[in-house]
């Protein structure tokens, strides 16, 4: 039986911000204190991606089982092994000959972080290795590739979860996963280790299924949702974008542990605002960041490779290395490989996904 499948608007934009965020991070930090101020919310940008992510899945699997009556997680495993896996191990390659490339151009480098295992990266384990260690392995773009571990971790737990259990206790799925994600957090704050594994991040996952729940199985509530007026709803992003540049700045101690919820409800809620029919927020797919958006996932994987590239070269670079310039070239570059990346090499695959549905 050939699903039904939903496009959602706004999401490929969305993405492209969230990667943007990440970004912004990775630059090198300016002397500016007004820069920085914009580049302490890296983390936030992959908060949205596993968002976003939870509602996507979510919505795949109930959609399939509300018209199937039955989810095959075989066929949802393959589909999500086509979008991850090619890039995902040719990225793996491309880290496992880096030092020998380097070494071969005569190109100095920082052996600042572990040396990787192989074996941890090779099967999805690197967010657990850098746990174990408390650092990060050494060579691009492994240091980013935790999130894709988590994701991975994710589309097991959750696609078997929602194929087992009843449609009614969907609900209680939810409010278990923020409960558990908070009190591995907790557990891992006071022993000092890194919450970057999927039982710490599974709240974030939770709040964007709340919105897919909803929409398959209580659409009237999408409804009421309507009926907001657009400038609340653009008020609330307004108040989102404030929170996510102003509470990675704020020096008070309890605020980690409640930042998670706020986030949580408040990307939930923006996702909630994208769905209605009419008076929703909108974000044409003919804008700039909307066509990117299409590429985030080569764009999250390359642009360290290309920064670090970038700051080992620059004495090539014929101008001085301010922020913005430095920033404007690592982005454009980052762009280009990316488009052909999914052009020449992961859309080959994504063809395949027809055949799993």
């Amino acid at each position: 039986m050939s699903l039904t499948k939903k496009y959602f608007h706004s999401f490929d934009a969305l993405r492209f911000l969230s990667f943007l965020l990440v970004f912004m991070l990775h630059v090198p930090n300016s002397k500016y204190s007004i820069v920085s101020f914009f580049t302490n919310s890296g983390g936030i940008g992959v908060t949205f991606f596993f968002v976003l992510s939870g509602f996507l899945i979510t919505y795949i699997l109930l959609n399939e089982r509300t018209l199937t009556n039955q989810i095959s997680i075989k066929k949802f495993l393959i589909r999500r092994v086509l979008r991850i896996w090619p890039l995902f191990y040719a990225m793996i390659l491309f880290a496992f000959l880096t030092p020998y490339l380097l070494h071969l151009l005569n190109i100095s480098y920082s052996d600042e972080g572990y040396k990787p295992n192989w074996i941890m990266s090779l099967l999805f384990l690197e967010n657990y290795k850098m746990m174990i260690t408390n650092s990060f392995p050494n060579v691009s773009p492994l240091r980013v590739m935790w999130s894709l571990c988590i994701e991975e971790h994710f589309y097991i737990i959750w696609g078997t979860a929602i194929c087992f259990i009843s449609l009614k206790w969907i609900p209680h799925l939810i409010i278990f996963s923020i409960i558990l994600a908070n009190l591995f957090r907790i557990i891992y704050g006071y022993f000092g280790i890194p919450a970057v594994d999927v039982f710490s991040s599974l709240d974030y996952f939770a709040f964007g299924a709340i919105p897919a729940y909803v929409l398959i199985l209580k659409p009237e509530i999408i409804n009421k949702i309507e009926a907001i007026s657009l400038p609340i709803k653009y008020a609330m992003v307004l108040l989102t974008i404030a929170l996510v540049f102003g509470i990675p700045n704020l020096d008070i101690e309890w605020l980690p542990y409640f930042s998670p919820f706020i986030f949580g409800v408040l990307f939930s809620s923006i996702i909630f605002f994208t769905l209605p029919d009419r008076n929703s927020i909108y974000i044409k797919d003919e804008f700039v960041i909307s066509k990117l958006g299409v590429y985030t996932y080569g764009l999250y994987l390359f642009h360290t490779i290309v920064i670090n590239l970038l700051l080992h070269t620059k004495h090539l670079i014929p101008f001085e290395m301010n922020w913005l310039l430095f920033s404007v070239l690592s982005l454009s570059c980052t762009i280009l490989i990316s488009y052909f990346s999914y052009h020449i090499f992961e859309k080959q695959f994504l063809k395949l996904k027809k055949y799993f549905y």
